[in-house]
């Protein structure tokens, strides 16, 4: 056995969510033996499937030198025009995409579309791939209508080559749900995860203990779930995230950063619906999963922690609840930055700790910088900056600085009242906060 075919052997049915450091390692060893025994044109097909879950991964710092040299190894020695040319600027676009480097990528995969739709023609999957990867390009770049039309070019093309190695049309369909429910129309999107949902039932009818399968349908009702969850269709979030894990543990086995994304989900609908001990065994062992993969040095686990905190405020366990916010608070600051929209969301949570704790000097300087947070990286008029305006100034109102709550109940309120109308319950139980404001002003008048 050769050398890269060690390190290929090392690399085969890895887990996207569980790639570790030594996988990394296993990937550039077989690249770089790679290319001392193939052509290009195999070097490029072979490194394409073989990183598939490194990109999942978002393992960009591997991924970015070894996809330029591969475009660069493309254009000079198969042309620019190549099909293999095209699937370096496919992979390298998508790198950028996700790095935040926007026109850089569009460039990338516009070439790569145009090389395609020549070479491959425009009815191949491939083509119908990157129109999809335009399609969240042009999203994240708040480009609506155009990410729409690639979308759709995109579906009508995978559609065709659906198959259990092949669920392109199904990633689209997502794609296109969360493009329906950012423009808020929950119903449409409700409608195209049904729909994907349809597709990945024909093709478990034909291969009923498929893996990619099944974790397709899995995501897709973790997704619908939630959606459900944020249109009041608790009752069907419910038992499409149970429908959801049963699946995922006929896949993964019962821990899995996936199980415990969805435990996290599902926990989050009892604690809205006040279900606290429910919510607390799901956080818990959600919890206990990521610590026993290793995953505790990750976003996902300091949501868990942040989110369990909330738990134990409302069951009054307060000392445990710090615990968890501070823990929290720290990973994030740590992974983020300090400035992160999450790092301000676990201050708001601690400083609206500490003001029920009645710790006031505490809770004020929490709220003061998550304020500050908001403000610089979303805009002033965002609607995060609104409800902490109307925490910090409950926290004014228990100091007894009610001049200084009123402007800041009134500001929170024209911002609330902007961007959700005044039907909105953010905006109500604003206006409830400042009403509440002045009758205990006026009865400390009377009195």
């Amino acid at each position: 056995m050769t050398l890269f075919e060690r390190y290929k052997e090392r690399l085969k049915d890895l887990d996207p969510e569980l790639i570790t450091a030594e996988d990394e390692i296993s990937l550039k060893e077989a690249f770089r033996h790679a290319k001392e025994i193939m052509e290009p044109k195999g070097l490029i097909s072979w490194f394409v499937t073989a990183s598939e879950p490194f990109y999942r991964a978002a393992a960009w710092e591997v991924l970015l030198p070894i996809y330029k040299e591969l475009l660069d190894t493309a254009e000079r020695e198969l042309g620019p025009e190549a099909p293999e040319t095209a699937s370096a600027l496919n992979g390298l676009a998508g790198i950028y995409r996700y790095m935040g480097k926007h026109e850089e990528a569009l460039k990338l995969f516009s070439r790569a579309l145009s090389i395609r739709e020549k070479s491959a023609g425009s009815e191949k999957t491939e083509t119908g791939d990157t129109l999809s990867e335009l399609g969240i390009l042009y999203y994240v770049m708040d480009r609506q209508e155009e990410a729409l039309s690639y979308y759709t070019r995109a579906l009508e093309i995978q559609e065709k080559f659906l198959n259990p190695e092949n669920l392109g049309a199904v990633r689209t369909l997502n794609r296109i749900a969360f493009y329906y429910k950012g423009m808020e129309r929950p119903e449409k999107a409700e409608e195209l995860f049904v729909r994907a949902l349809r597709l990945l039932e024909k093709l478990a009818e034909k291969e009923p203990e498929n893996r990619k399968v099944m974790g397709y349908t899995a995501g897709t009702l973790n997704n619908l779930g939630v959606l459900l969850s944020e249109m009041g269709k608790l009752e069907e979030a419910e038992e499409t995230y149970g429908q959801a894990l049963k699946l995922q543990e006929k896949v993964y086995g019962k821990e899995h950063p996936q199980i415990a994304q969805t435990l996290n989900n599902l926990a989050l609908l009892y604690f809205q619906t006040t279900r606290y001990e429910k919510a607390l065994i799901l956080y818990t062992r959600s919890l206990e999963i990521m610590e026993d993969m290793g995953k505790t040095e990750h976003t996902g686990f300091a949501t868990t922690l942040n989110n369990l905190a909330g738990v134990y405020v409302q069951k009054g366990r307060n000392e445990k609840a710090l615990e968890l916010y501070t823990r929290a608070l720290e990973i994030r600051e740590r992974i983020l930055g300090p400035d992160s929209p999450e790092v301000a969301k676990t201050l708001n949570n601690l400083g609206e700790l500490y003001r029920i704790l009645g710790q006031h000097k505490k809770a004020l300087p929490l709220y003061t910088r998550a304020l500050k947070i908001y403000e610089s990286t979303l805009g002033p008029a965002h609607p995060d900056v609104g409800t902490t305006l109307n925490n910090l100034a409950g926290l004014h109102e228990s100091m007894g600085e009610y001049e200084t709550a009123i402007d800041l109940y009134e500001k929170a309120l024209d911002i609330i009242e902007k961007e959700y109308g005044p039907d909105h319950p953010y905006f109500k139980i604003t206006r409830n906060n400042l009403l509440g404001l002045y009758e205990k002003m006026e009865r400390s008048w009377r009195g």
